[in-house]
C-alpha cells in the first residue's frame, strides 16, 4: 500500500529538483562573473548508451556538480540541454526546447535518437564557426549559476554534464570554453546491440514511430544516428577527449573509472563505484541503473537480432564499430 505514495513522492521531488531553478530569483538576479569554471567535464554518447551510470559514478565525487545538485544528489537529472533548455541559447539546446525543424512530419520533439539521423543532422551540427562572444557569455553564465547554487566549494568545483546532443557540437563547446580547458569523455557501446535496442522502442522518439514505420526503417534511422554522432565527435576530437567503451567499464569498473578520473583530473575513490549498501537518493529515476552492474545485458539483443538487421546496422556503423573494437556479431 505504501509503494504507490512513495513512487509519487519520488516523482514529485524529481521534478521539483529539476525545475526549481525557474522559481529561484538568484537564477535571474545573481552576480556570478567571479565564479570560476575549472575544466568542465562533458560526457558524450547516445541515449541508452551507458551515460547515466557513468555520470552517476562521476557525480559521487564531492567536487563535482551537475545541473540539479552535488554529490549528495548524485542520481538526479543531469542533461543541461533538457533541464536548462528554456534559458540555453538555441545552439546549445534543441532536443526538447528550441527545437529546430520542430514541425517535421515524422521526427517530432522531444528527440533522442533522431536528431543526428541524416535528415536532421544539418539542423543540429555545430562547430567552432558558430561560436561568438555573446554565446560564450551566456553559456558561461549558466554554468556559473549551477556552480554557485550547488558546489560545496565554489572555487574548487567541477561542472559535469551529459547532454547527448553535445556529441555533435564538441567543437562549439570546446571553443566557447577554450579558456576553461574543458574535458570530453566519449562513452561508446556496441552499435549492433544498441541500435537494435533503440529501434525496438527503448528510445522514446523511435517508439512513437512504431505504428508509422517498419522495424527496418526505424533501424536505418537509429544506425544513422549512432554513426553520425560518433563521426562528429571524432571529427572534433583533440587531446581533450577520452574514448572509453561502456562494456569495458562494466567488466572492470575500477580500472576504467580510474582511467576516466585520471583524464578528468579528479581523485578516484572506490566509493564512486556501485556498492550494495548505496541508497539511491530520493527524487531519482532509473533506480536499476546502479547496482548490480550487468556486463552481459547487451547479450539479450545479440540473441534477438537477425542477419537482415545486422546488415542494416553494418551499412552505416561497420567501420566506426571496428575502430572502437566491435565486430559484426
Amino acid at each position: 500500500m505504501l509503494r504507490n505514495p512513495i513512487q509519487k513522492l519520488n516523482k514529485l521531488y524529481y521534478h521539483w529538483k529539476r525545475g526549481y531553478w525557474m522559481l529561484d530569483p538568484r537564477t535571474y538576479l545573481g552576480n556570478y562573473k567571479n565564479i570560476p569554471i575549472d575544466r568542465p567535464i562533458f560526457l558524450l554518447g547516445v541515449q541508452c548508451g551507458g551515460l547515466t551510470l557513468v555520470s552517476r559514478m562521476l557525480r559521487r565525487h564531492p567536487s563535482v556538480v551537475s545541473v540539479t545538485g552535488n554529490y549528495r544528489y548524485w542520481s538526479g537529472a543531469d542533461e543541461m540541454h533538457t533541464v536548462l533548455g528554456p534559458i540555453l541559447p538555441s545552439e546549445l539546446s534543441g532536443c526538447r526546447y528550441k527545437v529546430p525543424n520542430s514541425k517535421h512530419p515524422l521526427f517530432s520533439p522531444p528527440r533522442s535518437w533522431t536528431y543526428a539521423c541524416n535528415e536532421l543532422l544539418p539542423y543540429y551540427r555545430r562547430t567552432a564557426l558558430d561560436a561568438n562572444p555573446e554565446l560564450t557569455k551566456k553559456f558561461k553564465r549558466i554554468i556559473q549559476i549551477i556552480i554557485a547554487k550547488y558546489a560545496i566549494d565554489k572555487h574548487n568545483a567541477r561542472f559535469t554534464d551529459k547532454s547527448q546532443v553535445y556529441t555533435v557540437r564538441v567543437a562549439l563547446i570546446s571553443e566557447l570554453l577554450r579558456e576553461n580547458n574543458p574535458k570530453f569523455i566519449l562513452i561508446v557501446m556496441n552499435p549492433y546491440a544498441l541500435c537494435y535496442k533503440a529501434a525496438n522502442g527503448k528510445a522514446a522518439d523511435i517508439d512513437r514511430l512504431k505504428k508509422k514505420l517498419s522495424l527496418e526503417v526505424r533501424l536505418n534511422i537509429c544506425a544513422q544516428h549512432w554513426a553520425n554522432s560518433m563521426k562528429c565527435a571524432l571529427e572534433d576530437r583533440k587531446e581533450n577527449m577520452l574514448i572509453i567503451r561502456f562494456e569495458d567499464i562494466l567488466q572492470d569498473p575500477i580500472t576504467y573509472m580510474r582511467k576516466l578520473c585520471k583524464f578528468a583530473e579528479l581523485d578516484f575513490n572506490e566509493d564512486m563505484l556501485p556498492q550494495p549498501h548505496h541508497k539511491i537518493p530520493l527524487g531519482s529515476r532509473f533506480p536499476d541503473r546502479w547496482y548490480p552492474l550487468e556486463p552481459e545485458r547487451s547479450q539479450n539483443y545479440f540473441q534477438k537480432i537477425g542477419r537482415k538487421e545486422i546488415e542494416i546496422v553494418s551499412k552505416y556503423c561497420k567501420n566506426l564499430a571496428l575502430q572502437f573494437g566491435y565486430h559484426i556479431p
